[in-house]
């Protein structure tokens, strides 16, 4: 009787499997059930409702990509990925699509896309810990990280590109670098890592923006302006500054042409609130712009945008004697009389040996010294207030360095303003006391970055200027020779880039430079030998007065090379070298 009940039961549980399951579409959605909470309080449960966004994230992510047109490229194609291509602001429409949520209003708490690899996570708390950190440690601002970190975690074109650019930073600057200095080679975007897996994420990011529906929109506005950041960011890392600036030439027209239409106003479509994405568009472009600006400290031919109108807006606010508002305003500030310094310098003083640069109105260099000397006065004014030295954007204990840097910025802008008079190159060695104090400042914040970065970073970049430059000039227009050494001492302290500007290069061609000086014939053995014991041993025929360079990273079986251009003074004939890395 057992074993015939146990026939029977085993009969009934099988019998389903005889009768055909009738067909019916499956909803993504599943069910939706009623909360506990909701259900023990009696109130409407609406269920667990599916998140628009992250459909649309998962529909980007696997659609299939066949064909974008290359706006600026290289001919060769790496993993049946498309060639590297340079953001244009002028080809804004092919890159706007549909990214809805995109507000202040989702920062708290993230939505993060799931990932696809452990690896890829590991990449983005690197991103999120050391990347960001070191993208903008001169004047760290908490809000701005948060708002990167946001698109890196929930669009993802903005996280294949911050992928893209911790790759590199972990593997070259952090992990691979090398200690030998005679071996010093600056990282590369290809045949880093297996597969090429940066160039892939920095293309992939790419074919996200270009393979979109046709529109404008707020949203994506940002979304590209961020991408136009971190590449900028990205290609600076690997030392190709070519393309940086193309980058960073689209996002600041990209940011002009928001003034320029009606785009922010006419896109009545969007779920976010007006005020929100306006609120992350100026920030990204208030870190684009300030880029644009600090690019003249590498180019000797760059003009920012808008460069006029921000100087003459400035103009008005120093005959206002109240004192800066903020740290990050003096900063802003100094950064537009930097600007037209460089600019005069350039132009008036010839740095090009070219010497193509168009003159700028004589009046201006008046008008410059006038404003600097303002800017001083309310700047110490400013710092002698209660909380004075601090700033809303940064903790207290990071604004000290900023202190720092911009008195060291202020003093060597000072030399350069001043310093060119009938002498030439002999009235600089009347500012030997202000070379001295930009070494010990230099000193200062260099040691503080190095604290702030941290020990295990063996090499660090960020895409902002700090001290490299300043320590170059004073390398190469100051002849004392502790002081030059003192130079070399801090750049090859720890390797670093600002920019375009590397700190081991740097110290080679100031090391070059001394040699040609202080040699006469440029031989290191003869240098050792009979290196002055002063300034004024060294000639005005022997001083170097207009110098540039140029890099040339190394492929195809060449290596590294430094392709330096300078003239001597009261001498005529543009003298050219090679200097092998």
């Amino acid at each position: 009787m057992d074993e015939m009940k146990n026939e029977n039961t085993k009969a009934g549980n099988q019998a389903w499997r005889k009768k055909p399951r009738k067909f019916a579409p499956k909803s993504r959605l599943g069910s939706r059930p009623a909360c506990l909470k909701c259900f023990s309080t009696g109130r409407t449960c609406d269920g667990y409702s599916e998140t628009p966004f992250a459909s649309k994230v998962e529909k980007a992510e696997t659609e299939s990509t066949h064909h974008h047109k290359v706006i600026v490229g290289r001919a060769d194609i790496c993993n049946n990925y498309h060639p590297r291509t340079t953001i244009s602001a002028y080809e804004s429409a092919r890159w706007h699509s549909k990214y809805h949520g995109l507000n202040l209003r989702n920062l708290q708490p993230f939505m993060i896309l799931p990932v696809t690899a452990s690896t890829e996570g590991e990449i983005m708390s690197f991103f999120r810990d050391v990347s960001i950190k070191h993208l903008n440690g001169y004047r760290p601002c908490e809000s701005w990280r948060q708002t990167l970190m946001f698109f890196a975690q929930t669009v993802p074109a903005v996280r294949h590109a911050a992928i893209a650019l911790a790759l590199i930073y972990r593997n070259q600057y952090l992990d691979g670098h090398s200690d030998n200095g005679s071996q010093y080679q600056l990282p590369s975007l290809k045949n880093r890592l297996p597969g090429h897996v940066p160039l892939i994420h920095y293309n992939r990011a790419i074919q996200l923006l270009l393979n979109t529906e046709k529109r404008d929109s707020t949203q994506t506005i940002a979304v590209t302006l961020m991408i136009c950041y971190l590449f900028t960011s990205l290609d600076h890392l690997v030392g190709d500054n070519v393309q940086a600036v193309k980058h960073l030439r689209g996002g600041v027209a990209l940011s002009r042409s928001i003034n320029n239409n009606a785009t922010l106003s006419r896109d009545a479509n969007d779920d976010a609130p007006f005020s929100g994405i306006q609120a992350i568009i100026n920030q990204v472009t208030q870190q684009i712009r300030r880029l644009d600006m600090q690019a003249v400290m590498f180019l000797v031919d760059w003009t920012p945008v808008n460069l006029e109108e921000t100087f003459k807006m400035s103009h008005l606010v120093f005959f206002d004697n109240n004192p800066f508002q903020s740290l990050d305003q003096a900063a802003d500030y100094l950064q537009i009389l930097v600007t037209q310094v460089m600019r005069l310098r350039n132009t008036r003083h010839q740095i090009s040996p070219t010497g193509t640069m168009p003159p700028l109105p004589s009046c201006l260099n008046h008008t410059v010294r006038g404003q600097l000397e303002t800017w001083s006065r309310r700047f110490e004014f400013f710092l002698q207030l209660p909380g004075g030295s601090s700033s809303p954007s940064a903790p207290a204990s990071n604004t000290q360095p900023l202190v720092t840097l911009l008195r060291l910025q202020y003093t060597i802008a000072l030399i350069l303003l001043e310093g060119y008079g009938p002498g030439r190159e002999m009235d600089y060695d009347k500012f030997l006391p202000q070379f001295r104090q930009c070494v010990a400042l230099a000193g200062e914040v260099a040691a503080a970055h190095h604290r702030y970065v941290g020990s295990s970073a063996r090499a660090t970049f960020t895409p902002e200027i700090g001290f490299i430059p300043v320590l170059y000039i004073v390398g190469v227009k100051c002849r004392h020779p502790v002081v030059r050494r003192q130079v070399l001492e801090i750049l090859r302290r720890q390797p670093m880039r600002e920019a375009a500007w590397d700190s081991i290069l740097t110290a080679r061609i100031v090391e070059r430079v001394i040699e040609i000086e202080e040699s006469g014939s440029g031989g290191a053995a003869e240098l050792e030998q009979m290196a002055p014991q002063c300034m004024e041993q060294i000639s005005i025929r022997q001083r170097i007065e207009a110098l540039s360079y140029t890099y040339f990273p190394g492929g195809g079986g060449s290596a590294a090379r430094l392709e330096i251009e300078y003239t001597f003074c009261a001498r005529e004939g543009v003298h050219v070298e090679s200097l092998m890395i």
